[in-house]
């Protein structure tokens, strides 16, 4: 393989199999006909590598997976031009079924617990990933999702670690015990905090008013902060720099939240590739979260989707 400038690969410790289901007027209890929309692979970081994808652009994904799962997987990956790099594991790879019901205009999830990995794994997507960055240049390395039961934040801030000694900038979207981890190899580029993550990080609830001015705090261990507020916008924070944009949809549009935060970042990172100005860039990545939310299924949107839909973006503040 020829040496590359600028690659994306997205890491997903905790994939899944997203079934998407249309269900007119469901009810808990109660006995309903359902419609298959979608049964895709999936996985934050699967959904950011396809994302990226879609917009023009070119990305691999590295995951864990389960054997039986491996060659959907596999198919699905490379029929939309995404190059897969798999660390395949004993254990059956996660469901996760969103109910759309178009009546109530309502979405549910159902999300199951994903399989065990253990050190030899963790050890096998370490060395899939170094060997990969090896042979790139000023590549970026994007940890989107969960941890998978059994892994520890350890590991997945020496996994951080590995992808940093190799050169590669780390964009990280995670929460809970990971999210401190990443945060404290002080090696993280850009976090991706929603409202309740910022909490998190910083040791409390924060106001939605003070959001911007307390992710500033997070700048003394990240480069970058992607500060997600859902139909509010996101705003982009560095030190001397905050911008904040929104792309208002009707609530009548909206048919599916799920995978809207891996849209942003999608959109974000091919914003970066298109745009010298963080503020475009930031337009680019509230426009794919929009135009996720008015598809039916995970990563359902195109490139004429999102160009379409850049002329709504406005400021924020």
């Amino acid at each position: 393989m020829t040496s590359t400038t600028g690659s994306i690969i997205t890491v997903t410790l905790n994939p899944a199999v997203d079934k998407t289901l249309e269900v007119p007027g469901f009810q808990l209890g109660a006995h309903a006909q359902a419609e298959l929309k979608a049964l895709v692979p999936a996985g934050k970081g699967v959904n950011v590598a396809r994302g990226i994808v879609r917009l023009g652009g070119r990305a691999a994904a590295c995951a864990f997976i389960g054997r039986d799962e491996e060659r959907m997987f596999a198919e699905r990956l490379s029929a939309e031009g995404v190059e897969a790099r798999f660390c395949v594991v004993a254990g059956r790879t996660r469901t996760n079924t969103t109910v759309l019901d178009p009546e109530a205009h309502t979405t549910t999830h159902l999300r199951e617990r994903g399989f065990e990995v253990g050190a030899e794994d963790v050890r096998a997507l370490r060395m899939a990933l170094t060997d990969w960055l090896a042979e790139r240049r000023e590549a970026t390395a994007v940890f989107a999702g969960s941890l998978p039961p059994a892994m520890s934040p350890a590991d997945f801030g020496a996994l951080i670690g590995a992808c940093a000694s190799r050169g590669a900038r780390v964009f990280v979207d995670t929460s809970g015990p990971a999210l401190q981890a990443a945060l404290e190899t002080r090696l993280v580029d850009a976090l991706k905090p929603n409202l309740l993550e910022l909490g998190e990080c910083l040791g409390g609830a924060v106001e939605r008013s003070e959001a911007p001015r307390a992710a500033e705090r997070l700048l003394d261990r990240v480069g970058t902060v992607l500060l997600t507020l859902g139909a509010e916008g996101a705003f982009v924070i560095r030190r001397g720099l905050t911008v904040g944009r929104r792309c208002p949809v009707p609530g009548r549009e909206v048919r599916n939240t799920v995978g809207c935060g891996d849209a942003f970042l999608a959109g974000w990172l091919r914003g970066e590739q298109l745009c010298d100005d963080p503020a475009e860039a930031l337009c680019w990545a509230v426009a794919a979260g929009a135009a996720s939310a008015v598809s039916e299924t995970t990563v359902g949107y195109a490139l004429a989707d999102v160009e379409a839909l850049l002329p709504r973006c406005e400021p924020v503040g």
